[in-house]
């Protein structure tokens, strides 16, 4: 009976990674646990560990999944769009593998998606621990005035980026109700599969930073909608004390916010929306190393005995260690540009 209902599913669940695999295990098992069936999944695995990609394999085939894997990274823009071209459904629905989703999470995202007609819907999205109870992202704005936004000449052109709604707020809180938003987050979305045969796929030339602006520009520049579903709640373990950076994590951490994948994003996301004259870029550009100092140099300085704590020497460490770390940055981003274009040129991935 399980197997004819995911026959009938109108929606395919896609797996992708963020910046990291610790968690890849736990948030499928998560996903298994709270998500009713009719769906289908596509667990799309590039480039996680040995061990961890074995646990995702089994766990897709005792539950009837498709898991797909490449051996090497791609970025998420990339691995989101090979999900969307395997799937058939009415529906994607997108969640990454370190998101955990509460029950009836799914279900709300539908049963929105059908009564609203809207392209996009996105969930309340929280953050930290307890799960589900901390607000990281409900709802919010690229632009004051989206007429003049996509009217004004380019040189007067002003991104607003305030796309964080009430974070940092209980849940408890603050009262929300479904509503149209600007933006939405893509740590879990649901998208009308025919929105990338009218709109196009997810840009592949943004390989980190502002893709999920960049996509909800996409949506609304071609007259679409995106809805926020706050009936439907899923956590983002962001990296924090709780859930930090692990070791099996740094290659992938260190490529996805490596300073040459940041500066590629947002000089192709300035140029293709005409931002050139936007200030926003001049200063986001500073702070393309600040993920590393808090995902990387902060939790191994951390583990030394009596000065780990000391902001000073943290501060000290990031100093010497940062060039090195954005030296391995930019020779991982040449090895994986290599590598997706043998995969594109000639390569399969495996599918079970």
């Amino acid at each position: 009976m399980t197997n004819i209902k995911k026959n009938q599913a109108d929606v395919t669940v896609v797996v992708t990674a963020r910046d990291r695999f610790s968690l890849a295990v736990r948030s499928l098992e998560n996903l298994v646990a709270v998500t009713q069936h009719p769906y289908k999944l596509i667990y799309i695995d590039a480039g996680s560990p040995a061990s961890v990609a074995k646990s995702l394999k089994q766990i897709c085939e005792s539950n009837g999944f498709e898991y797909v894997r490449f051996n090497h990274f791609l970025s998420p823009c990339q691995s989101r769009n090979r999900g969307h071209h395997m799937s058939k459904t009415k529906y994607v629905a997108y969640i990454e593998n370190d998101v955990m989703a509460s029950e009836g999470w799914l279900k709300a995202l539908i049963k929105c998606g059908e009564e609203t007609g809207a392209e996009v819907i996105q969930p309340l999205i929280c953050q930290g621990m307890p799960l589900h109870t901390e607000i990281h992202q409900a709802g919010g704005n690229f632009t004051e005035d989206m007429d003049a936004f996509f009217n004004a000449p380019s040189q007067s052109r002003r991104l607003t980026d305030k796309h964080l709604n009430h974070q940092g707020k209980r849940v408890d809180e603050v009262e929300l109700e479904r509503t149209e938003t600007q933006v939405c987050e893509v740590h879990c979305i649901l998208v009308k599969r025919d929105t990338f045969e009218r709109f196009g796929d997810f840009d592949e030339n943004m390989p980190c930073s502002k893709d999920h602006i960049d996509f909800s520009i996409t949506i609304w520049a071609n007259g679409g909608r995106i809805m926020l579903e706050p009936s439907s709640v899923v956590t983002f373990c962001h990296p924090d004390r709780y859930n930090p950076v692990e070791v099996m994590d740094r290659p992938i951490f260190i490529l996805r916010w490596s300073p040459n994948w940041q500066r590629k994003s947002l000089n192709h996301f300035r140029k293709k929306w005409g931002l050139e004259s936007d200030p926003y870029f001049e200063k986001y550009q500073k702070l393309t190393k600040w993920r590393y100092h808090d995902g990387v140099v902060r939790p191994m300085i951390r583990k030394l005995p009596m000065i780990g704590h000391s902001y000073k020497v943290q501060a000290i460490a990031s100093k010497a260690m940062l060039p090195i770390i954005s030296a391995i940055g930019t020779h991982l981003g040449n090895k994986q540009a290599s590598q997706t274009a043998n995969w594109n040129s000639r390569e399969v991935p495996t599918s079970y």
